[in-house]
This record gives structure tokens, C-alpha cells and sequence, in this order.
């Protein structure tokens, strides 16, 4: 394994709503995963694409926001 650390729910949840421990748990599992994937890539995928191919192997469907190039919600 490369020597990136990971810990789930490492980084502060101020101002982040409480999720149900399921849903919690799914969360960190996916950013565990997501994780993971992204540092064994190499440069090869981007975050974006490491957490929505650990969804996607997980059997979690991720929500679809719009972003245009200048960063505005669609």
C-alpha cells in the first residue's frame, strides 16, 4: 500500500448536517475506498473518478449535480 493515510471522518463535519449511522458508515466506507483507489491509481483517475467507481462497486448510487466550466449549479 502507498503511504497515504486515511481515516474516515478524519476532517471536521461543522456545519454538516448528522447523518443516520448507516448512511455514516456507508459514507466512510466509500471515501475509505474512494480513497484508496485514488492513491493506488497513480495520477491515473481523479478523486472525482475514484468515488464514483467506488460507488459504483459498491452498489451506491451517487446523486448527479450539473457543474458547468464556470463552476455555476446547473
Amino acid at each position: 500500500m502507498t503511504d497515504h493515510e486515511f481515516t474516515p471522518g478524519r476532517r471536521s463535519r461543522k456545519g454538516r448536517p448528522v447523518l443516520p449511522p448507516e448512511t455514516q458508515a456507508i459514507a466512510d466506507e466509500l471515501s475509505r475506498r474512494a480513497a484508496l483507489m485514488w492513491a493506488e491509481a497513480d495520477g491515473e483517475l481523479s478523486i472525482r473518478e475514484a468515488v464514483e467507481l467506488a460507488a459504483f462497486r459498491m452498489g451506491v448510487e451517487m446523486p448527479h449535480i450539473d457543474i458547468d466550466v464556470t463552476g455555476e449549479s446547473a
